[in-house]
Formats: structure tokens, C-alpha cells, sequence
């Protein structure tokens, strides 16, 4: 812990500069797939911190396993050398190598050595925009241990949002940095009661704070409610599900709801990242890719049901260390939302429809109903500022 920087004013007294955070994650800022830490980097905006956004590093062996329309994106933003919505910053360094879960690229050494390969010199670029000294080191990935020892900060956070060991993408190394860095911030953020069992490695549990994920509630009341062109030839009512298309999406069992509501339209949103071409085989499946984050309001405010088709029984780790955004984005717009059951939504039960077996997510869709929530103790503003209280920040 340090002390930060003041500057003298025209009178002579000290007036200490604008807080300040360094947020290192995963997934870059404008990426559709928006999560927590997109979220809490808005927060502390409104809390009046300037914000430095640095995602996780692209390189030139990208191209080499995909040229998706994401990678694109990041390598725009990389090539402006950034760029600012408010007061938040937001960057994609480039490096000649960068940590993935492949031959060589998953070793300790690339590790600890890619950010001295970035171009422009990452460390370089965030002091030269004034973050060498920050209120708050913010992490929610496993790359950015270095900054641990190379900025001055008052308080250290990691945010844990997921069991990362369960992704295909996620290297033993990269887990094994995810503790190190665990073991040396301040305060872990975790997300998912069960999470806090899964990182036993964490010594110190006094510093593990449950905090679910939030809703910006600002953000869906002032959003457009008109139909989007990609919904005019889609009839009602609409069943939708808005966010990742991964392994723990369970294909057949949208297959299964789609074949038995016939008078059903399901429209499916997000980044293609799993085998789809079962649903393509009835025409009320609607897939519509990616949508950029500020559109989705429109979606879910032009549909009547939100599903969470998640397969617990083939990820029982992964699934039961969620604790899903796109339940609460669901309740915002007045959706009648529908998941499968795990261990962390359990106490969401009779707010939402819980079920265990295909044909009762049937039935939920056509027959279920949502009881009153209130979202107002979710906003991601005042989870954050409570958490900040807490810590001493």
C-alpha cells in the first residue's frame, strides 16, 4: 500500500488528483459479449474514477487459429492506440506471442515474458497515460500478474467470475497464475457461492467476498424499445437467449423445445463458439450471431420468454460456478425467464422457473410466470460502491 499523488494548488495547499483504476481483463470493451468487469468499469465511471480498460492481448498467431469479426475489433482498437467512451479508456495491447492453451504458448514462459513483446511497450503506454499510480488495481484475468509488482496502487482486486480450470481455453499455467494473483491482492471478488471451495489454494479466506453479479438498471430503462428490423418477420410470441454459445449451451435441449412449441419463435444471440447446425434444421430457430451490447435491450424488450439452456448435467463444474448476468437482464425487460436448475440459482426459485427435466422447460415456456423481484439492491453502482466501503477503498 502507497500513498498516491497530490498536486499543489494555486494557494499553496495539496489536493490529491482524480481517483484513478487500472482494470486488466479478459474480453475487450466494446466485445459483445459484455461481462462484470465491462460493468464495474461503468461503475467506477459514475463513482468519478478515470478508468484504464486493458484487455487480454492479441498477436499475429491469432489470424493464424482464427480471423473471426472479434479479432478484427481488437485490432482496430490496438491500431488507434486506444480509445475513450467518458471517462473510461479502453486498449488492446499486441504482442509477438501471447498466453494461450496450445504447445509452447501455455508455457510459464510466455507467461511472464509476453508484455515485453507488446508494441508499443504495454508498461510504457499505461504510465504514459498517467496509470503508472492508481486508486485501485482491478484483475479478472490470469495474464496481468506482472502489474502486481511494476504499478503503484492503494488497493489490489481480483474478480472471479467463472471456474476458470473448466474452460478448454484456460491452461494449467494460466490457473496457477489466476491463485498467484489471488494469494497477492487484497480482496477476491467471487461471484458463485461455490466458487470460494473450488480456489482452496486461496490462503487466505478472510479476503474472499461473495458478490453476485449486478444489473444496470439505468441502462435497460432509458434503452429504445421499438422492434429491430432483424424481429420484423419473426412472429410472436418470442422465446430468446442472450449471451455465450459454448459447450455448456445445450443444443438439444433447445432442439427439444423448439420441435414441442411449434407456435414458438426462439431466437438465439451471441458469438458462435459450438456446432448450431441441429437448430438450423427448424425454421422457428432464429440465429442471429453476435449483437452489439447497446442493441440487446431491443431484443429482450420485443420478446416474451429468457432462457438459460444451460447443461449441468454434462458441465456440473462450470454450470454450477455461473451466476448468470442474463438472468437479471431477463427480469429488467420483463421477461418471463426459464433456466434448468444449479446449486447457485437454487434460491431464485419461485422468481424464476426452475426445472430439471426438458419437458418441464416445455411448459414453463408455455405455462410458467415470474414473481416480483426488486433489482434496485442489484445495481451494479451501489454493489460496487458498498464493496468499496467495505474494503477500505
Amino acid at each position: 500500500m502507497v500513498n498516491l499523488s497530490y498536486t499543489q494548488t494555486d494557494t499553496g495547499s495539496l489536493r490529491k488528483m482524480s481517483k484513478k483504476v487500472l482494470m486488466a481483463v479478459a474480453n475487450y470493451y466494446t466485445s459483445p459479449f459484455q461481462v462484470g468487469s465491462h460493468h464495474y468499469a461503468r461503475a467506477f465511471e459514475k463513482l468519478g474514477y478515470e478508468v484504464l480498460f486493458i484487455s487480454n492481448p492479441i498477436s499475429p498467431i491469432h489470424k493464424i487459429f482464427a480471423n473471426s469479426n472479434e479479432l478484427k475489433e481488437r485490432e482496430r482498437i490496438y491500431k488507434k492506440g486506444g480509445e475513450r467512451a467518458g471517462g473510461i479508456f479502453y486498449y488492446v495491447p499486441r504482442s509477438l506471442f501471447t498466453p494461450q492453451n496450445k504447445p509452447f504458448l501455455s508455457s510459464n514462459f510466455v507467461l511472464n515474458n509476453w508484455q515485453n513483446f507488446t508494441y508499443p511497450n504495454l508498461l510504457n503506454f499505461i504510465k504514459e497515460r498517467g496509470f503508472g499510480e492508481v486508486d485501485i488495481l482491478w484483475f479478472d484475468s490470469p495474464l496481468f500478474d506482472f502489474l502486481l509488482d511494476t504499478i503503484t496502487y492503494e488497493k489490489s482486486i481480483l474478480r472471479i467470475a467463472d471456474y476458470s480450470k473448466g474452460f478448454n481455453a484456460v491452461s494449467d499455467v494460466q490457473f496457477n497464475a489466476e491463485i498467484n494473483i489471488a494469494n497477492k491482492v487484497d480482496a477476491v471478488i467471487y461471484t458463485a457461492k461455490n466458487l470460494k471451495e473450488k480456489y482452496a489454494d486461496i490462503k487466505d479466506k478472510s479476503k474472499m467476498k461473495y458478490v453476485p453479479n449486478g444489473i444496470d438498471l439505468d441502462f435497460f430503462k432509458a434503452a429504445d424499445r421499438s422492434l429491430p428490423q432483424e424481429l420484423e418477420d419473426i412472429p410472436e410470441p418470442r422465446a430468446i437467449y442472450v449471451g455465450a454459445i459454448h459447450d455448456w449451451f445445450d443444443v438439444d435441449l433447445v432442439y427439444y423445445c423448439a420441435k414441442n412449441l411449434p407456435n414458438y419463435s426462439f431466437i438465439i444471440i451471441g458469438p458462435e463458439q459450438k456446432d448450431l447446425s441441429l437448430l438450423k434444421k427448424l425454421k422457428n430457430i432464429h440465429i442471429l450471431g453476435s449483437i452489439p451490447y447497446a442493441k440487446i435491450p431491443e431484443f429482450l424488450y420485443n420478446c416474451q420468454v429468457g432462457i438459460i439452456p444451460f447443461s449441468v448435467k454434462d458441465y456440473p463444474e462450470l454450470v454450477n460456478s455461473i451466476n448468470p448476468l442474463k438472468m437479471y437482464e431477463y427480469l429488467a425487460c420483463g421477461l418471463k425467464v426459464v433456466s434448468v436448475e444449479w446449486e447457485q440459482i437454487k434460491d431464485m426459485s419461485g422468481i424464476i422457473n426452475l426445472v430439471t427435466t426438458k419437458d418441464e422447460f416445455v411448459n414453463a415456456i408455455e405455462h410458467g410466470d415470474n414473481s416480483g423481484y426488486d433489482l434496485l439492491k442489484l445495481a451494479w453502482f451501489e454493489i460496487l460502491r458498498k464493496f468499496l466501503k467495505d474494503i477500505g477503498a
